[in-house]
């Protein structure tokens, strides 16, 4: 229930002429001149009774609609070219020439690196180096201490190591 502060002091009655004349808010769309583009949705009248016990009625205002967002401007549908250097296979585009450079690697069949111990070949150095990783994994650490099964990757490792036997 809506509780409002009391209205100022009205003969004691139940008649219907101690109620409040209904407020032009209250009236029905149907009496609202015609000529109104789009009518507005009627707003409720409650009916409450004050501290002294009269009843009047009471009109919540209409509730206004939030301000829609200022119209967006359309997206292109194409964007713009990207200025920089364009791959020539497949049209990306990188900052720096170097950039292109080393893109351009993964569009020829060139494999100009080659694993010592089994022969595998790779495009890349770092791929290269990631693969020789695999067979280090295999052999184990090389670098094994006298006095426990202990092995380290790093002869500066089994330095360190050996310190704390």
């Amino acid at each position: 229930m809506l509780l409002l502060p009391p209205r100022p002091p009205h003969p004691r009655s139940s008649s219907p002429e101690a109620m409040d004349p209904p407020s032009p808010k209250a009236e029905s769309p149907s009496s609202t001149p015609s000529s109104v583009a789009a009518p507005l949705p009627p707003t409720p009248a409650h009916l409450l009774i004050d501290a002294n016990g009269v009843p009047y009625t009471y009109t919540a205002p209409p509730e206004e609609p939030p301000p829609s967002p200022p119209p967006r401007e359309p997206s292109p549908v194409e964007p713009p070219p990207r200025k920089g250097y364009n791959c020539p296979e497949c049209g990306r585009v990188f900052a720096s020439p170097l950039r292109l450079q080393s893109h351009r690697v993964s569009h020829s069949d060139l494999k100009p690196f080659t694993c010592g111990a089994c022969g595998k070949a790779f495009k890349r150095s770092s791929h290269l180096s990631r693969h020789r990783a695999t067979h280090r994994a295999r052999a184990g650490p090389p670098h094994t201490c006298p006095l426990c099964p202990r092995r380290f990757q790093d002869a500066a490792e089994l330095a360190q190591h050996m310190s704390l036997h």
